[in-house]
């Protein structure tokens, strides 16, 4: 810490202190997508950042303190933000797909592309083409000119009409160049590695792109291989054989949940009868009661008569009741429940579910009306 910063004053929200510093060195969080810096004023910490505003994790009196950015975190923000520079151009280049939008978050970053149906041809030739330009160590060139000054460059993005004064543009070489006012690396291959990990449609036509650069990629790498691994271990499988395995133990788990289902039906038709035999007259309403254990209750419906028996299937594990029958309407007995309970439910004349604190006895008394 060798330089001071000037807090005017404080204010305590809950347990964060909103302090005002007189030109705040502390880049803002979200300004041209980015995250924003971190560090310390004298002990305390700082939590985020806003344009004349830091957050602070302790109290501090107005005056001056030494301060100090992260800037292992500023590097990293570099990173990720010229790896953003370089997977949009990247995407123009190989097929005209123009960035409009892009957020950095503290675990990943996303740009939001103008088309959809992206395949992966497109997505491995964008990656690697960027990989391409990381791995040539070009220089991150920064060049400030105004508005008109801008206007001779071949921009990516043009100026927004809002724009006035000084302008910061980023050039790589003949690759992209951009005006831009964030952090970036030296030379491209201070961002090392770029893997793109995901993708999905969003709102507007768009496709939205996740990537990881730098640092974060290794780390990323790093957990996946110790998952894989581990995997790996669990099943007694090799690395490259795993895929082969998962899908051999996805088609026997199918088998034997078809196995399953076909001998809880065959349960259910002898615990239909038995249940049948229990049966309990309510107001001329034989009721057949069942509370759940197993996927057998799922099939009785099927083997109860319900022209002639209510079924009443209770889930104690999940507070919820199933109610069957052709004899009394169940969608009304449910809103007749639903006066003096605490519960959620609906149905149809012949079948519904109910939620919530209640019980079977509470059901018996509504039928005894």
């Amino acid at each position: 810490m060798s330089e001071k910063v000037k807090i005017i004053n404080v204010v305590k929200q809950a347990n964060r202190y909103f302090a005002t510093i007189e030109n705040n060195p502390f880049y803002p969080d979200g300004k041209g997508g980015q995250i924003g810096d971190r560090g310390k004023i004298d002990t305390a910490e700082v939590l985020s950042s806003t344009e004349k505003v830091v957050v602070l994790n302790k109290y501090l009196h107005p005056g001056e303190y030494f301060y100090e950015i992260d800037e292992k975190r500023r590097f990293d923000i570099a990173q990720q933000h010229t790896a953003q520079h370089i997977l949009s151009a990247a995407f123009e280049r190989i097929a005209s797909l123009k960035t409009v939008s892009f957020k950095m978050g503290e675990e990943y970053s996303t740009i939001d592309l103008d088309g959809q149906n992206i395949g992966e041809e497109v997505l491995n030739k964008a990656q690697e083409l960027s990989n391409d330009i990381i791995s040539k160590c070009i220089e991150v060139e920064e060049i400030f000119t105004d508005k008109e000054g801008a206007q001779k460059y071949n921009l990516r993005k043009p100026l927004s009409d809002k724009v006035s004064g000084e302008v910061r543009l980023i050039k790589i070489d003949d690759f992209d160049i951009s005006a831009c006012g964030g952090f970036h690396v030296k030379n491209t291959g201070n961002i090392n590695l770029l893997k793109i990990t995901n993708t999905e449609k969003v709102k507007g036509n768009l496709t939205r792109i996740y990537f990881l650069g730098g640092l974060r990629t290794i780390e990323d790498y790093s957990q996946k291989d110790s998952i894989l691994k581990s995997i790996s271990s669990i099943l007694t499988s090799g690395l490259y054989d795993l895929e082969n395995k998962v899908e051999s133990l996805l088609n026997e788990n199918k088998d034997y949940k078809n196995r399953i289902k076909k001998l809880a039906e065959k349960m259910a038709y002898h615990l239909a009868r038995d249940l049948i035999e229990k049966a309990v007259i309510v107001n001329n309403n034989k009721v057949v009661y069942h509370k759940k254990e197993d996927e057998t209750a799922d099939f009785l419906h099927k083997y109860v008569d319900l022209k002639n028996y209510t079924l009443i299937i209770e889930d104690e594990k999940n507070k919820t009741f199933s109610i069957f029958s052709n004899n009394i309407n169940c969608k009304e007995l449910i809103d007749k429940l639903k006066v003096n309970n605490n519960i959620k439910g609906g149905g149809s004349e012949v079948r519904g579910n109910i939620n919530g604190d209640t019980k079977f006895e509470d059901i018996l008394k509504i039928l005894e009306k």
